[in-house]
């Protein structure tokens, strides 16, 4: 007796290391679609990142050379109120400027998130219709 509930207990084990190394491949094929889709937009989605790492870098050098300025404009100060004065400008520019960067960020990164939602809806559309089982379509 001991014997049969000894291999009824490794049947058992067998199966259900089978279905561990089935569960990752079924897992796959229903994210294929999605998977497809991802890289499909992933194209468009490097360009706009491009896009934003462009303006990004751009708008720092500004900044920097904003910097630049106020240190060799605090060089030629000879009085509190000069110095107060080109701080006073220095910020009120670093605000506008930071302003406008951050309105023109949200701009692009809402462009770029845009183009991605449309180009994940399209082909995961797409995709979903044409990995349909034939009973599915049939049900159509």
């Amino acid at each position: 007796m001991s014997s049969r509930y000894q291999r009824t207990q490794e049947g058992n084990g067998i199966e259900q290391i089978q279905n561990m190394f089935l569960a990752p491949a079924l897992a796959f094929g229903a994210w294929n679609p999605f998977l497809a889709t991802g890289l499909k937009g992933n194209a468009q989605t490097h360009e706009g990142f491009g896009t934003i790492a462009s303006e990004w870098q751009v708008f720092a050098a500004h900044r920097l050379q904003e910097d630049i300025a106020l240190m060799q404009r605090l060089m030629r100060c000879c009085s509190p109120d000069q110095i107060l004065a080109a701080y006073t400008d220095f910020w009120h520019r670093a605000a506008e400027d930071y302003g406008k960067e951050i309105i023109t960020m949200t701009k692009l990164m809402t462009g770029v998130t845009s183009k991605m939602v449309a180009t994940s809806q399209a082909d995961t559309n797409e995709a979903a219709s044409t990995s349909q089982h034939p009973w599915q379509r049939a049900a159509a």
